[in-house]
């Protein structure tokens, strides 16, 4: 744990050291540094198991609110944080580390009523799905497929209930 704390005097998280260094070298071609806040940030999105609001980042990192919003925008920009769309309307968007700094690919649960996002590991079956869908349709549209993102829209335990 780092020194730095949040605003409830919590410990931030520090960032990986591999995470930094693949980051760093993510970030030298836009002549961005990996400032103290900009680590926080990203620090927090690494240690959390779905993906957070902008307002959560800023509970837990400790960093101001504006520098919170313009560092995730600056990191989405340059590919190191993905954003997840929210569906509870302004403001629900997520994020979380891009999936090449994550080592680990997932999907996500996105609740229509409160917004929460979960990830969600899929099974190999679930995979070869999604891939053997695409590539029949990639066969006649001619299209370069880079990656994939699958969301699955509905409501939470809590929103049902």
């Amino acid at each position: 744990m780092a020194s730095r704390r949040n605003t409830k005097g919590t410990p931030v998280p520090s960032l990986s050291p591999a995470t930094a260094a693949a980051v760093l070298t993510a970030l030298a071609p836009r002549e961005i540094r990996l400032t103290a806040h900009r680590r926080a940030v990203l620090a927090v999105l690494e240690a959390s198991d779905r993906p957070l609001t902008a307002d959560e980042v800023v509970q837990r990192s400790g960093v101001p609110t504006s520098t919170a919003y313009r560092n995730l925008s600056e990191l989405a920009d340059a590919g190191v944080v993905a954003r997840v769309a929210g569906a509870a309307g302004a403001g629900s968007d997520r994020h979380e580390l891009a999936e090449q700094f994550s080592q680990r690919h997932h999907h996500h649960l996105v609740c229509t009523g409160c917004g929460v996002v979960t990830d969600f590991d899929p099974s190999r079956d679930l995979e070869r799905l999604i891939e053997r869908e695409l590539a029949a349709l990639l066969a006649t549209s001619g299209f370069e497929i880079t990656h994939h993102v699958f969301d699955a829209h509905g409501r939470c335990r809590d929103c049902q209930g």
